[in-house]
This record gives structure tokens, sequence and C-alpha cells, in this order.
């Protein structure tokens, strides 16, 4: 469940405004730690928000998914860091300088077994000019009214 939870939250499919949301978070990252079990109620107005919030959800879907109750975990943990020095990767293409991110994810259970797993994965900064938009992004905005 743990895997999965990562390689649902380091994928493209976590995005901003229809870009990856973690080009955003990159430049100023150091370490993002993140209680999964808790449950903010407002709505997210920035990306570093929005990690948080995601983390929360998609970790309880992973959850959902794996049938597993949240009386059975006891703590949840998300630590996003920032690993040392540049690194250069791909980009649609394109070769840019980057950091490497360390997604790791601890979970223990209300029987006191500890999990952990983690992923290491390229971010380059958010540069428009380089990404292309997710589509979801569009379609999750309403169509203008021109009828009135």
């Amino acid at each position: 469940m743990l895997w999965n939870f990562l390689g649902t939250y380091a994928s493209r499919y976590s995005d901003y405004d229809g870009y990856w949301l973690f080009g955003f978070l990159v430049p100023d990252l150091g370490e993002l730690r993140v209680d999964l079990l808790e449950r903010a109620a407002s709505d997210p107005n920035t990306p570093l928000e929005l990690a948080v919030q995601s983390a929360a959800a998609k970790f309880d879907e992973q959850c959902q998914k794996a049938r597993l109750a949240q009386s059975q975990i006891r703590e949840a943990w998300l630590a996003i860091t920032r690993l040392p020095g540049f690194v250069r990767g791909p980009v649609n293409g394109h070769t840019c300088d980057g950091h490497s991110l360390r997604f790791a994810v601890r979970a223990v259970t209300d029987l006191g077994r500890c999990y952990e797993k983690e992923q290491v994965v390229f971010v380059a900064p958010h540069n428009a000019k380089l990404e292309r938009r997710s589509t979801r992004a569009s379609e999750s905005k309403a169509a203008p009214d021109y009828a009135g």
C-alpha cells in the first residue's frame, strides 16, 4: 500500500494548475514533513498547501483501496526532502538543471508494526515554457457563460 501511495503521489497526477506540483516546491524546499492522518478543512491556496492536503487525501485513498481502516493505523508520516546538489534530467525532451527529491513514507499500525518505503525522483523547477500543461486543468474549470 505504501508503494502505491508513493507512486500515485509523486506522479504527474499531482498537479497545480495543470503543471507538476513538485516543480513549484523544489526551489525553496529543504524538507517537508506531512502527518498523513491529519485532515485540513480549507481549500489549498498555494502549492505547499496543496502538497500537504493532497498527500493526506492520496494516503487515505490508498488505505481504502487496501481495505485498511483508519483505526488500524496509529501514525503515518511523509517526508519530502530535497537532496543536496544539482542534477540534470529530462523535461519533455530538454535536459534541465533540477534536484533529486526523496519521498519517504512511514506508517505504524495499531499493533505496533512499522512499514517504510521511499522513492527518489528528479524534479526541475517549474518552467511553463518547457512543461506540458495537463488537460485536467482545463477540464476542471467551468466554461464561461456567454449566454447572458
